[in-house]
């Protein structure tokens, strides 16, 4: 295997739905990381069960982030959400697909996110949607009025790739410089603090995007990480697998935490 692969080579991407605010932008990104015929796509929308039994609980409340009505949320009424989104993701997935030509399957899976990855260790890309939040805090509330007061513009995020110590960050960097190149949009490098030997080199291969389009932000932690991307708000973040695996456990927590889709290069 070679040192960088681009991520056109990919042969398996796996996406898998949370029901979380990302899934609507979920489509887009698959659309643009499925760039051949012979691309197999498989589908998971996850159906968490420690939601379903939050929803089992008497003061579990939904609350709408747009008009911040509050609602009892029941677990059928939550199952009646998963089964809407299930089908709208499978229609997602089945359009990305048609349109590249490409052979795709799709499934529900009730169960933890780890146990979805388990399952899918064969893949070249992962997609990951956020998870659902069952109830919204006051400063997302915020933040998504602020977006909306100041006309955000989807098409002008960013794609964001971290670029850290493991043997697989020159590919997610590879991915990352052909997403944003392909979709004409800007590309921060988020850089680990134990990687900031790498800047010089990062610097270089950014080059062919221009210094008005790509940008590189060292971040010390995983704390500092999360708060970064946060602010930056880009359209997807790229990380590589690790040569360990998936590290379920940090691709848990940034799904969790983040509110936009993930790409885990392999």
């Amino acid at each position: 295997m070679t040192a960088v692969v681009n991520e056109r080579q990919a042969r398996r991407i796996v996406v898998v739905f949370g029901g979380g605010s990302s899934d609507t932008g979920v489509a887009g990104v698959l659309a643009s990381l499925v760039s051949e015929s012979g691309t197999d796509i498989t589908g998971v929308f996850l159906e968490d069960r420690s939601l379903l039994r939050l929803a089992e609980l008497p003061f579990t409340t939904e609350l709408c982030r747009i008009t911040t009505t509050r609602r009892r949320l029941t677990p059928g009424e939550l199952e009646r959400q998963m089964r809407i989104q299930a089908v709208r993701a499978e229609q997602a997935v089945r359009s990305v697909a048609e349109r590249a030509g490409s052979h795709w399957s799709f499934r529900t899976h009730r169960g933890r996110l780890s146990t979805a990855l388990a399952e899918a260790r064969d893949m070249d890309l992962l997609l990951l949607g956020t998870a659902r939040q069952v109830l919204a805090s006051a400063g997302e509330l915020r933040a998504t009025a602020r977006m909306v007061q100041a006309g955000k513009a989807e098409s002008l995020q960013p794609v964001a790739v971290l670029f850290d110590h493991t043997d697989t960050a020159a590919r997610a960097l590879e991915a990352g410089i052909g997403l944003a190149d392909r979709a004409g949009r800007g590309l921060i490098v988020f850089l680990s603090d134990e990687a900031r030997e790498a800047r010089p080199d990062l610097t270089r291969q950014l080059q062919s995007l221009g210094p008005k389009r790509a940008a590189i932000r060292t971040v010390p932690g995983p704390g500092a990480l999360l708060a970064a991307v946060r602010r930056a708000a880009p359209v997807v973040l790229i990380v590589g697998a690790g040569e360990t695996g998936f590290e379920e456990a940090r691709i848990g927590v940034l799904q969790r935490e983040l509110r936009c889709p993930m790409v885990v290069v392999r």
